[in-house]
């Protein structure tokens, strides 16, 4: 039995009239993908966006609008070139049987630096226990290079990389003076802690200090 409004060779003109159901079913004989696209075209779903936001255009000139959190835009304006830099001169305690630093040494520096450095932005070892408060190294990975012998005089970097909830990354680099020889490269996760030792999020007066230092153009 053949459909009642059968569409396949029906043309419509202005001089061909249609019985209301086949004039329905010849209008949404198209594909559903063209129906479902040209309903998204016509009608574009609204978005609430969260501040704050960021506009971008590319190349074509076409702007698109993304959202940024408060730590990523912190994290934005970070200087990549900016270290904190403690010098240092080589111990005769501190070598090994080979007349070389012993590679044990070198974390010991890094941590010297990451304390000269907290030190200079008020936010002292001491400051941290005032509060109820600590902190704990949780990850540190070295690479070594070249290294270090008897009476040598060298530099720690110190640059923060970034703080996200309860932690803070370091990157760290040690170079021979005057001559600046990459010795070590290092990275560190420091993790702050509440009075129960448990991880709590980076002291707000600490990270502010952080950020304004290693954002800005000179000294602190």
């Amino acid at each position: 039995m053949s459909h009642p409004f059968p569409t396949a060779g029906i043309v419509p003109s202005s001089h061909t009239k249609l019985p209301l159901a086949a004039a329905v079913v010849a209008r949404f004989a198209q594909p559903l993908s063209d129906v479902l696209l040209h309903r998204r075209l016509s009608r574009p779903r609204e978005r609430r966006l969260s501040w704050p936001l960021l506009a971008a255009s590319n190349a074509n000139g076409a702007i698109g609008v993304f959202t940024c959190t408060k730590s990523q835009q912190l994290e934005a304006k970070l200087r990549a070139d900016k270290y904190y830099e403690a010098e240092m001169t080589v111990q005769d305690c501190e070598l090994d049987n080979y007349g070389v630093v012993n590679n044990a040494i070198y974390a010991s520096y890094i941590e010297k630096a990451r304390e000269e450095l907290l030190v200079r932005l008020g936010i002292s070892t001491g400051w941290v226990i005032s509060t109820g408060n600590a902190m704990a190294l949780s990850e540190q990975n070295l690479k070594y290079f070249t290294p270090l012998r008897r009476g040598q005089k060298f530099v720690v970097k110190v640059r923060l990389a970034r703080i996200k909830g309860v932690r803070i990354f370091a990157e760290h680099l040690i170079e021979t003076l005057p001559d600046r020889k990459l010795v070590l490269d290092a990275t560190a996760t420091i993790v702050c802690l509440n009075m129960n030792y448990r991880p709590t999020r980076v002291f707000p007066e600490m990270s502010a200090k952080l950020h304004r230092f290693f954002s800005s153009k000179d000294g602190y």
